[in-house]
């Protein structure tokens, strides 16, 4: 049985729609602002002169206000400076050996490499680990970071085929279509989906892995790490484990409030080949002292037995929101629990208006549109962090409610007139 496959555009297609969604979401002041605060506490920003409480932050773990990884970053920079100026594959600074160790660590003495951001990870490990007989098969909401890579891919003559979202069947169906052909497929997905918040199924991803020899995942699980799994691992490696064909890289700027990203490979021997080939490795600048300090600090902490106790913080916070959300009579869109909360409003003028309501009332939340979800999920993302309070997420789902209630009567109100 097939399936229709999403229409992927092309790159000239996704600017012209990223240009009109900047259009309009920046005359309407939901993007491209700056924070004015002197200071800043974690909880609240303050945007056109008003403090609004924060619900657009990726720290979830709230570390990024932490005395001790402020402490680090400041030490590090009196010991080795404001910046190491050398690519690493002539010398690394002197504490990228123990950021690396301390991260190993955290997802259970894997092999590790550590990139700048997680976007020049991908363009690091991608092209290394994909060969000229290999094929790609992805998640039609893979993170944009994953898909910038792929017309390098691409211009290879690798065959890349895009699948619909969190459809593991079509994928064990393309497998199969495709083995007699290629060497290997490999299947890119993120682990924590940033938009919707959805997560990919682990344990099934792992159950394909083990029945088809010629399927590698390469899983993107920055909005996974730090707020779950044992160490803090994140949705995949903490729960799950590696599997001997699978790459997972961990995010290292958003729970983790440190700087990088981790490429966690199966074997030394292949996080040698990415360190030593991977071309944004090679060819730009490093980590720079104080983001290593920070990211040692921060990893410290994952790796004691104070991570649960956050991470329960955390998780009360979801349930706390979810359970708000079904009193005011809304959903939050998530399949599984994950600290990213994505409330569906569907057009894009209704999305932009609860967005202003919302700043009005206080609250700042990231608007969702097109491209970055298809044109009629458009929807408000709320990421829920340590910082805010039990309160703050009860009143932020009280005002969704009322808007949500206001829209239902007027839409009641037009039905009444038509009838009449």
């Amino acid at each position: 049985m097939s399936h229709p496959k999403p229409n992927h555009p092309s790159p000239s297609e996704r600017i012209h729609a990223i240009e009109s969604a900047v259009h309009v979401l920046k005359g309407t002041g939901q993007i491209h602002r700056t924070a004015e605060d002197q200071r800043l506490d974690g909880r609240t920003i303050t945007l056109g002169g008003r403090r609004l409480v924060n619900f657009g932050s990726c720290s979830y773990l709230g570390l990024e206000t932490d005395t001790r990884l402020k402490a680090a970053a400041c030490e590090a920079v009196l010991r080795y400076g404001v910046q190491f100026s050398s690519s690493r594959t002539f010398v690394s600074a002197p504490l990228y050996r123990e950021f690396e160790e301390a991260i190993s660590q955290v997802v259970g003495d894997l092999p590790v490499v550590i990139a700048q951001t997680t976007s020049l990870a991908h363009l690091a490990a991608l092209p290394v680990l994909v060969g000229a007989r290999d094929a790609v098969l992805f998640d039609a909401q893979v993170h944009n970071s994953v898909q910038a890579v792929l017309p390098t891919l691409q211009r290879d003559g690798i065959h890349c085929e895009v699948l619909a979202h969190n459809r593991l069947d079509q994928l064990e169906e393309r497998v199969v279509a495709l083995s007699g052909q290629h060497e290997r497929i490999f299947y890119l997905c993120d682990g924590v989906y940033s938009m919707q918040g959805d997560l990919v199924d682990s344990a099934a991803l792992h159950a394909l892995l083990d029945r088809h020899p010629q399927l590698w995942a390469y899983v993107d699980d920055a909005h996974g790490a730090g707020w779950t799994g044992r160490h803090g691992a994140g949705s995949v490696l903490g729960k799950q484990g590696i599997h001997a064909r699978m790459v997972v890289t961990l995010g290292l700027s958003k729970a983790c409030a440190a700087a990088g990203c981790a490429v966690v490979v199966p074997s030394a021997e292949l996080a040698q080949r990415i360190f030593s080939c991977g071309s944004t490795l090679v060819f730009s600048g490093p980590l720079q002292p104080a983001q290593l300090g920070a990211g040692i600090a921060s990893a410290r902490i994952l790796l004691s037995d104070e991570l649960p106790s956050l991470q329960r913080d955390v998780e009360e916070r979801i349930k706390a929101f979810d359970a708000y959300a079904i009193r005011e009579g809304f959903s939050a869109r998530a399949p599984g629990t994950s600290p990213i909360r994505y409330v569906e409003v569907g057009n894009e003028q209704g999305t932009i208006e609860l967005a202003t309501s919302l700043q009005a009332a206080g609250y700042f939340v990231n608007v969702a549109i097109a491209p970055a979800v298809p044109r009629s999920k458009a929807g408000v993302r709320i990421m829920l962090t340590r910082h805010q309070t039990l309160d703050d997420i009860r009143e932020l789902t009280r005002e969704i409610g009322k808007k949500a209630r206001r829209e239902t009567s007027k839409s009641a109100s037009s039905l009444q007139a038509v009838r009449s």
